[in-house]
This record gives C-alpha cells, sequence and structure tokens, in this order.
C-alpha cells in the first residue's frame, strides 16, 4: 500500500512490515507488535486511518500514517484475509469460513453479518450507492446494496476462486482471480 509515489508499506508473513520512504527503492523492516502473526491486507479509510487484517482474529489500526499500530477487539478467532473501509466510516472484516464483520466505531466493537457460506472470503469492493461487493473460495459472490449491513449470496456455477473485485459495466463487476478476469454484468 502506498501513501503517495515515495512513501508506502509491504507486509506478509509472519508479522513482516516493510516501509519504504524512496519508492520501493529501499526497505526498512519494522514491527508492529510482539507477536508474528501473518498481516494479510492493508487498507486506507478516507480519513487516514489504516487497517490490516491478519490471522488469528487479528485486525490492526493506525491513526497516525502507519508509525504506530493499535490491537482492535478480536470478533472471532480465526483469520482475516481481508479489511474494507467503506466512505461511510464503516469497516467490514472478512476471512476464513464465511466470516464477515462491520464495525461502525472504526473496530472498537464489531457485529457479525451473515454470509450465507463457509467459502474463505478473499476480496471486498465498494462500488458506490450503498453497494459493497465480497467475493473469496468456491466461487462466492456476496452482494450488499445497503453499505455492507446485510447482503445475498451467489455461488458462481464455476466455482473458482476470486482474488480482486472491480468495478464493472452497467452496475456490474469483474472478478479476477483462478478463472482469470470474469465480467459479472448482473450480480443479482
Amino acid at each position: 500500500w502506498f501513501r503517495d509515489a515515495e512513501n508506502g508499506f509491504a507486509i506478509g508473513a509472519y508479522g513482516a512490515f516493510l516501509v519504504t520512504s524512496d519508492g520501493g527503492t529501499n526497505w526498512t523492516e519494522r514491527a508492529i507488535s510482539d507477536d508474528d502473526f501473518h498481516l494479510n491486507h492493508i487498507a486506507a479509510a478516507a480519513d487516514g486511518s489504516l487497517f490490516i487484517a491478519a490471522e488469528a482474529g487479528h485486525i490492526y489500526r493506525s491513526d497516525d500514517r502507519g508509525e504506530s499500530w493499535l490491537a482492535l477487539p478480536a470478533p472471532y478467532e480465526g483469520s482475516f484475509f481481508g479489511v474494507l473501509p467503506l466512505t461511510d466510516g464503516a469497516v467490514l472484516a472478512y476471512g476464513l469460513r464465511g466470516q464477515l464483520f462491520r464495525s461502525e466505531n472504526r473496530g472498537a466493537t464489531w457485529t457479525a453479518v451473515a454470509s450465507g457460506t463457509e467459502a474463505t472470503l478473499m476480496t471486498g469492493r465498494e462500488l458506490g450507492d450503498g453497494k459493497v461487493a465480497v467475493a473469496g473460495m468456491a466461487g462466492v459472490l456476496l452482494w450488499s446494496e445497503d453499505g455492507g449491513r446485510t447482503f445475498r449470496l451467489r455461488e458462481l456455477d464455476d466455482r473458482k476462486a476470486s482474488l480482486a473485485i472491480l468495478p464493472g459495466t452497467a452496475g456490474g463487476v469483474v472478478l479476477l482471480g483462478e478463472g482469470g478476469v470474469r465480467p459479472i454484468e448482473k450480480p443479482f
């Protein structure tokens, strides 16, 4: 994740947290906690806060551009593979076995959101007008039209994993992953 052309972070296995201030030419390792949990995804909120989704129920937040990190209360003990700050200030966190949670107070508390699946959730995207898509393994596509408060489940026939979501044409999405680039014109 890069804040601008020069300043960014790279995260990964066993607590790897790398910092660059020269566009990636040089990287410095830094710890964000005493643990060595896998750091799976980093995302920025509109207010400048940064969130990291990690394994073993860990989610971290930084309010100072990544200089320091706060471990947030865990809504469950399994791994998170993504975190999605929304424009209304809410945050979604998702991961193993279809676990999906929403926070309306920057991660201080979390509410479980029914996903209707036990497939691992890998990626999410806010699409505007209250629409949010979350996708993952086994061809799972979750669709919300109320800012991530509730979701409908669609299981794609090919059951291929999705690792990224882009906005599509006419209100659809484009899924990227095991099935290549797949436009989904009518998610529901």
